[in-house]
């Protein structure tokens, strides 16, 4: 018994020995000692790799080793693919690739590639760009490798990767495949031959090139919400190079859905955005001022609702939200007063309203209502708030 407790200790000194002297040699890039010392002593590398635990590919790539050193390993090691996860933990999971990039190993990246690595082998589900995000390692020098390495662009929209993307980051992506090479090339080859192209033939390549990217109502509702007014602009862009209306009505659209009156403030800071030339999306004054006109008419809508149901402290809380609105109103045809003697608000209401909407002058419509509703008192009520 004892014997064999020895012989299992002396086995497992001799196992770590080898290690030891395999990981130097590893290190120091030396392929033919380390060769010469696996045949000489008939080691499998293979059997050092322990999973979860233990991988040369890992720990090569960690060092730093030479890309023939990494391709030594990689077929000596007899791997399956290149294309596999290491689990460090639940959270953390790498690949050759992935590890390569992080470290910013791109020569070593460029040889996992030629050893049949993938940009686009998912690790449970998410990119190498999501993954690279999560490892805080999304530069533009990963971006970049990826995208020139066969990245599909359609995953791009995976775990909502788009709304964590830097401008820089999404502009280098719009570019990238859009408008790219290829494009130019076919168009240059239209110019030489003298090809004869109608312009609705002209705006179809147009088109078809800025649809390579499935821009989702995401993108600009994440943009919206974060205030990131440069990538709307990159996002339309790239999108609506020919100027057609659709893109601009998608992202309009995008702040006319559920809880619209939460949206007001976003859509006003985005129409002044417009208005300033902030965001350099194309807009005539007269359609400018049709959405600004839309906004009001929307706000008003929320606006008779809170004095029609008398509920005055969402009325202080709806003006609070949208001061910066009301400051600038240019939807003249709304009478709040009118309305709210009309529908014989209180007195007490109307008062309430007047502090958050002044008013310089009294109407001749309001003494002429107040007089047919049998409600003078309100006169006096607007005389005193006068500015």
């Amino acid at each position: 018994m004892n014997n064999k407790n020895n012989d299992k200790l002396e086995n497992h000194l001799i196992i770590n020995q080898n290690r030891k002297i395999i990981l130097q040699f590893l290190r120091n890039n030396d392929i033919k000692k380390l060769q010469n010392f696996i045949i000489n002593n008939n080691i499998k590398l293979k059997s050092f790799n322990v999973k979860n635990k233990f991988d040369f590919l890992i720990y090569a790539i960690s060092k730093n080793v030479s890309p023939s050193m990494l391709s030594f390993l990689y077929k000596k090691c007899h791997y399956k693919t290149i294309n596999y996860k290491f689990v460090l933990n639940e959270k953390n999971i790498l690949t050759p690739l992935l590890l390569a990039l992080i470290k910013s190993k791109y020569v070593l990246a460029k040889e996992i590639i030629k050893n049949g690595g993938d940009v686009n082998y998912k690790m449970v589900n998410c990119n190498i760009l999501y993954c690279l995000l999560k490892y805080k390692s999304l530069n533009s020098k990963n971006v970049k490798f990826v995208l020139n390495h066969g990245f599909n662009i359609n995953s791009i929209n995976d775990y909502n990767l788009i709304s964590y993307l830097t401008t820089d980051t999404l502009q280098l992506i719009l570019k990238h495949y859009i408008f790219d090479n290829t494009f130019v090339l076919n168009m240059l080859f239209i110019y030489v031959n003298k090809l004869k192209f109608s312009e609705k033939e002209l705006n179809d390549l147009i088109s078809s090139e800025t649809n390579k990217i499935e821009v989702t109502d995401e993108w600009y509702q994440n943009a919206l919400l974060d205030s990131k007014y440069n990538d709307i602009e990159e996002i339309y862009y790239y999108k609506d190079i020919n100027y057609n209306r659709y893109e601009l009505k998608q992202l309009l659209s995008c702040l006319e859905m559920e809880y619209a009156f939460l949206r007001i403030p976003e859509q006003y800071r985005l129409l002044k955005q417009v208005e300033t030339q902030q965001i350099k999306i194309p807009m005539t004054r007269k359609y400018l001022n049709k959405q600004f006109n839309k906004l009001y008419r929307l706000l008003f809508r929320f606006l008779n609702y809170f004095i029609d149901y008398k509920k005055l402290h969402g009325l202080r809380e709806f003006f609070r939200e949208n001061e910066s609105v009301f400051r600038d109103i240019r939807f003249t045809e709304y009478d709040m007063i009118t309305y709210a003697i009309k529908r014989n608000i209180s007195n007490h209401c109307i008062n309430r309203i007047l502090t958050y909407f002044p008013v310089s002058e009294i109407k001749d419509q309001w003494r002429e209502i107040a007089i047919e509703k049998k409600n003078r008192s309100v006169i006096k009520i607007i005389q005193k708030t006068l500015r």
